[in-house]
């Protein structure tokens, strides 16, 4: 059994050619045992699909409104993607797991950041209902945001895809003791997965903060900071290569990621007063790349900044 034989004829034809094997970070073997029996179909979400089947799963999955982008908007713009109304935005994608009976079992959205002479897939939600944990089903997303974005990346100029950006939050974030217990769980689970978190160090005195500010997603929400991590691609780090020059990416993640949020239409006050934060972060800061053990709490934002 292989992963490409799950694959709705959509993503199939999306990602030919692609080899998945050198995407995953696990062996065939493991996802044949663990994963691939519980999964009847892996798919590119349309926006009616993602209305009947994922949206429910996806509002449980993250409850609090100022952290979830309104299933509308998500909607709206998948409509679009799949009718080529985007040209010249960032691809938007929804990678969805079905079980055998039709029924989700999660899915990862992501947008496809183009950079100067690479693509990053930039992983806003990854959610797995709670039957299927510790089936590798967030690997099998992982393997597929990465093909998924490498096949787009071939569209813009043959891009390369060096790694996978998401959100997450530090070890012992959280409003109380179960809050901070999952952030510390998943930035466990992310190392694991090689991830490292971008950060600010000024060298005066060695203090960090994020480079990660998150405009309200409405008018009248406070910016959110919580932690950007890296996820290097297998294929990457089987050739035994670091294609990571964090200072200029750093700095061109900020810039492609504002100018993605203008594109899609987020309220631009918003936005301004987060590109205020982190123009005001990175004074006299570097970027570097640290454990996600080693992140402090990041700062809570007011609208009166």
């Amino acid at each position: 059994m292989s992963l490409s034989r799950k694959l709705s004829q959509k993503l199939a034809d999306h990602v030919n050619d692609i080899d998945l094997v050198s995407l995953s970070r696990i062996s065939e073997a493991r996802l044949t045992e663990r994963a691939l029996p519980n999964v009847g179909l892996v798919e590119l979400v349309s926006a009616k699909d993602f209305a009947k089947l994922y949206d429910a799963l996806y509002i449980s999955m993250f409850p609090h409104q100022p952290e979830r982008e309104r299933s509308d908007l998500i909607t709206d713009r998948l409509q679009k993607e799949f009718a080529g109304q985007r040209r010249g935005l960032a691809p938007y994608r929804i990678v969805g797991i079905r079980d055998h009976e039709g029924k989700a079992i999660g899915a990862a959205q992501f947008s496809v950041l183009l950079l100067p002479g690479y693509a990053v897939p930039y992983l806003q939600y990854l959610y797995v209902r709670m039957e299927n944990r510790r089936q590798d089903m967030a690997e099998v997303l992982h393997t597929m945001i990465l093909a998924v974005a490498t096949a787009d990346a071939k569209a813009h100029d043959n891009r390369s895809v060096p790694f996978t950006l998401l959100e997450t939050e530090p070890a012992g974030y959280g409003k109380d003791g179960a809050s901070r217990a999952v952030a510390t769980q998943r930035a466990i689970i992310h190392t694991k997965a090689g991830a490292v978190a971008i950060m600010l160090r000024r060298e005066s005195d060695g203090t960090t903060s994020s480079p990660h500010v998150q405009p309200g997603l409405e008018i009248g929400d406070p910016p959110l900071s919580l932690v950007w991590a890296i996820r290097r691609s297998p294929a990457v780090v089987a050739q035994a290569i670091d294609v990571v020059d964090v200072e200029h990416v750093g700095q061109d993640l900020i810039a492609a990621y504002y100018q993605s949020l203008r594109d899609e239409g987020f309220p631009e006050p918003n936005i301004r007063l987060a590109e205020s934060i982190v123009r005001d972060q990175c004074r006299d800061r570097d970027f570097v790349l640290m454990p996600l053990g080693e992140v402090v709490l990041p700062k809570t934002y007011s609208l009166n900044v």
